[in-house]
């Protein structure tokens, strides 16, 4: 199951401290040429006032969710990820 995991790079863009924007990039590579790009055309005004951050972020699908929650509940993988810490907290709910 590990290996048809699909990613994507999350690029958070922050003006004077607060977030601007998020862009989607198909991979990390992508994310840091475009982060460098827009580096390349700030100032120094732009330097201090625009900073970024980036994760790596996984791509479910409906049938993904459902997988992993099946599994989860079976014992078959740990809880790990965003979808999972949103179980564990759903699970302390009930």
């Amino acid at each position: 199951m590990e290996q048809d995991k699909k990613t994507v790079a999350e690029l958070t863009i922050y003006y004077k401290k607060q977030r601007l924007t998020s862009l989607i990039f198909d991979t990390q590579q992508t994310a840091d040429k475009c982060c460098e790009t827009l580096n390349m055309l700030f100032n120094k005004k732009g330097e201090k006032e625009f900073s970024f951050s980036g994760e790596i972020k996984t791509v479910y699908s409906g049938s993904r969710v459902v997988e992993e929650i099946k599994d989860w509940e079976d014992g078959k993988i740990e809880p790990r990820g965003t979808l999972f810490e949103m179980i564990k907290i759903l699970d302390r709910l009930n």
